[in-house]
Order: structure tokens, then sequence, then C-alpha cells
């Protein structure tokens, strides 16, 4: 009853949801190259981990058609529902409010990004863990796996063998009198080599990034100054995301360091959970900024945690010290507040869906594109330029990035060439594109013409690339152009009016 629920309700959102261009960009760079091998070469550098790309492409080799982007995200949500629902030992309130979430609910199957695979895997490892602790590869195998699906799941890797080890010790030194190599602790060794080369590949995979503009800029700040805040205050970091950043930053905190006290009667999950929330604030002070997909990641790793030590968390403490009761009852309500924050922006997710709220108009491009012929093979070109890189999953037609002077619609967010436009460069570039192509110039602009400032700088995100029109641009684009369509407001900012050069 439960996952049929989850499946009308995520199915009912899936039927309504504008693809926008991270999603869209990982399938391009997925089907780009003759081969896999020459995919991955494209996709070193990206930033990410090869695994969902080569998922996708494998998709799309089976199937191919560009809705396998949409089908397995849904299938890697379904299995992870499927697996709190029928393997975990949560109670069904519990796993109600999990299933609900932001996260599950609309981020990790709706949206199809790499991040809901760091879900699935976690899940298993927890649904696994009991029977594979002491034997076997699994463990090593699905850490592997997860540590490809993105950088915070690689960081996730390296707190669950925290835990694992702590873990294999606390059960040693409760039945024997010190220390001593076992062959337990041959087998988890063996299991983190193979964990240690998925991370490796990964670092491999993602470094040196090409899209510099989304690192942190550290000329006009202290990294020191952020890193040390971000111990002490995680919920002011990207962390803060998994309470809509409503919550003041040290409230959030309060919440975040609660919720890993429920873990304490099983002192290796407390330790690995305070671990993995330390190093994922470092990374997000220090290394990039994220948003809730990658804070939700730490927060399925306390969900895995919290499965595998189910058992003693929520059997009678025979200790009488106070503190022994009282700071693990804390824990619990904070998770449970956290997940119900969740829950709600789940339901939020919901109202936007059935309003017709969409992330991105690219879907409304391509029906007005079908509806006008002489339209079918018209060159896009966009200010800004990344306004393009959702269209290939809604058009056919030629997409043209204006800052890199070449057709394509993988934006490259680098600090590196042409940095600053104007409208007149934009009005310039289509009169060329007509002239060599000889086919109709759509234009599509996110600024509103009849709305901007003229001459002001307009940054364009991530102290990146700015564009300006002065009043005499603005005059001489409207005399060469046609609007034939505004849309409305998009919850990202992929909303543009449409022109058509004349």
């Amino acid at each position: 009853m439960l996952l049929a629920g989850w499946i009308a309700l995520a199915g009912f959102q899936i039927a309504r949801h504008v693809m926008w261009r991270d999603e869209v960009r990982a399938l391009t760079i997925a089907l780009n190259g003759d081969n896999v091998i020459a995919m991955l070469r494209g996709l070193h550098g990206e930033g990410h981990p090869a695994l969902w790309y080569l998922l996708l492409r494998g998709a799309h080799a089976v199937f191919g058609r560009v809705e396998v982007l949409p089908g397995v995200a849904f299938v890697v949500g379904l299995l992870t529902v499927a697996l709190l629902i029928f393997r975990s030992p949560f109670p069904r309130p519990l796993v109600l409010l999990l299933i609900t979430s932001h996260a599950l609910l609309f981020e990790y199957v709706v949206m199809a990004r790499n991040y809901g695979i760091s879900a699935l895997f976690l899940f298993a490892i927890a649904a696994c863990y009991p029977a594979h602790r002491d034997r076997g590869l699994l463990l090593g195998a699905l850490s592997f796996l997860l540590a490809n699906t993105n950088v915070v799941g690689a960081i996730m890797v390296g707190a669950f063998l925290l835990f694992w080890l702590l873990d294999l010790l606390e059960t040693q030194l409760a039945n024997q009198p010190g220390w001593r190599w076992s062959p337990q602790l041959t087998n988890f060794a063996i299991n983190a080599i193979i964990a240690t080369i998925g991370v490796v590949i990964c670092a491999v995979t993602m470094l040196p990034t090409y899209n510099d503009a989304a690192a942190r800029d550290w000329s006009h700040a202290s990294p020191l100054a952020a890193a040390t805040l971000s111990l002490v205050n995680p919920g002011a970091t990207s962390l803060g995301a998994l309470f809509a950043n409503l919550l003041p930053g040290i409230a959030g905190s309060v919440l975040l360091f609660g919720a890993t006290l429920g873990l304490l009667p099983r002192r290796p999950a407390f330790l690995a959970a305070i671990a993995a929330l330390l190093l994922t604030s470092l990374f997000f002070a220090v290394a990039a900024n994220g948003a809730y997909r990658h804070a939700a990641v730490w927060l399925c790793f306390l969900i895995t945690l919290y499965w595998i030590g189910w058992g003693r968390i929520t059997a009678t403490s025979a200790s009488r010290a106070w503190h022994d009761r009282l700071l693990p009852a804390i824990g619990r309500v904070s998770v449970l507040l956290v997940l119900a924050i969740q829950s709600a922006a789940g339901i939020n997710d919901l109202r936007s869906a059935a309003r017709g709220i969409v992330a991105s108009r690219s879907a409304d491009l391509g029906r007005l594109i079908a509806s006008r012929p002489d339209l079918a093979n018209a060159v896009i070109l966009s200010e800004p330029e990344y306004l393009v890189e959702a269209l290939p999953y809604y058009v056919k037609n030629p997409l043209y990035l204006a800052r890199d002077r070449k057709f394509g619609s993988v934006v490259i967010f680098s600090r590196k060439g042409r940095m600053d436009s104007d409208l007149g460069e934009t009005l310039r570039l289509a009169r060329k594109l007509r002239e060599t192509s000889g086919a109709p110039v759509l234009i599509l602009l996110a600024y509103r013409l009849d709305e901007i400032t003229p001459d002001r700088i307009y940054d364009e995100g991530k102290n990146w690339r700015t564009f300006r029109a002065s009043a005499a641009e603005i005059s001489d684009f409207r005399a060469a152009t046609t609007l034939i369509r505004r849309f409305d407001p998009a919850k990202t900012d992929e909303s543009f009016d449409v022109y058509l050069l004349n």
C-alpha cells in the first residue's frame, strides 16, 4: 500500500516535470563520444564521477530515447523506496515520513540527477550490513559504487568505513580483553581497499575540474576562518538547505548535531555520523557550495546508521546514568523534527506540481517550435548561454554557444575565456549565424528588455560572466527582431523571451 501510494505521488510529479539544464546536461555528456571510452574522456573534469553517466548511456543504448533520463531516475527511486518499505526495521509511520520527504518524493526521483543513486547504495549497505559485516566483498563493492555517485557520496564512504572499523573493534573488545588481528579485520581491510579504489577513481574522473567557476573564490576571504566556522556551525553551510534555509544557521546546527545523539547507544554509528557531518560541512565551506540534493546525501547516511543500529537504539537502556537515557531521547526527537521538515517540503512539491509550477520553460519552447514549421531548423542562441543546455531533451534544432563561439549544448563554467558580453554582440552574432547557415535564428533572452536598466552590468551567477545592454543596443535589437513569445517565470532561472531575427 505504501509503495503503491508513493508510485502514484511520484508518477504525478514526473508527468508534470520539465527537465532543466543540470539534468539534460548529464544526458548530453553521457551520449557524447563514439564509445564509452570517448565519453569518459569527455567527462573528465566535469566535476562528477562516472556512474550516473554510464547508467544513462547504457539505458539509451537499449531504448534509444531521451526519456531514459527520467526513467532511470524513477527506477533508482523505486528501488530505494522499496528497500525502505520492505527491508528497513523502521515502524510504518517513520517509513511514511521518509518516503514523503523532499528527497525521496522529488529530489531523488523526479529530478533526474546523480544523487538518488547515493541513497540507493547507502540503503543497500544498511540492508546488507548485518549479514556481510564479517564476510564477503559485497559491502566493499557497494562502497565502491557509492564513491562513484558524487563527491558527497565519496565522503560518506570514508565515514562508513570508520563506522565499520569501530564496530568491529567494539565487538571484539566486548568479547575478549585487548585487541588482536582477526579474520573479520582482514575481511574489512580487503573491502576498505576496494572502497578506496572507488574513491580514487572518483577523484581521477573529477579532477582537475574545468568548471572552475563553481569552486570557492578565496581572493577576498579566509578559508581557514570558513573551515573553523563550518565545524561549529554546519547549519550555516549548504547543510542548511535541509531546512530550506529558513532556520538560522545555529538553529539548524543544533538540529543536525542533535539528530546524531540518537545513535549514542551504538557509539561507532554516532562517531561516524559526527565525522560525516563535519567533513561534509567542511567540504561545503571550503571546496564548493552545495544545495539540498548534496546535503540530503548526509541525511541518507544518517538514516543508514539508524537502520543498522535500530535494535540497540530502540532497546531500553540498562544504564542508570541520566545522560545515557536523556541524550538518545533528544536525538530521536531531533531526527523526527528533521524528517518532519523534509516531509513538509515533500508535500509542498506536490502542491507545486498541482499548480503547474515548472523548473524550466524549455518544454514550452519545444511546443512553440513544433507549432511553427518555419522554425524547425532554426538556429538557437541564448543569453545567458546556459539556457540552451536543457533544450536537447525537447528540440532537435542546432544550438549555438555565444561566448564559446561554437555549436553545442554543454557550457563550460570557467572564469577563463570570454567573460563579458552585451546585447549588441548578441545581435551581431545572430546576424552572422543567419548569414552562414541560411536558417532562421531564434534568440532566447532571460533579460526582459522592458524591465532591464540600460548600461547596468548583470552578473550571470557564481561571480562568472556578465551582460549589459545600452539604450541604443536595446533599440537596435527591437528593430531587428520580433518578440514571438514571453514565457511566465519558472521555479529556476530558466524562463526567457523568444525573439526571431527579422
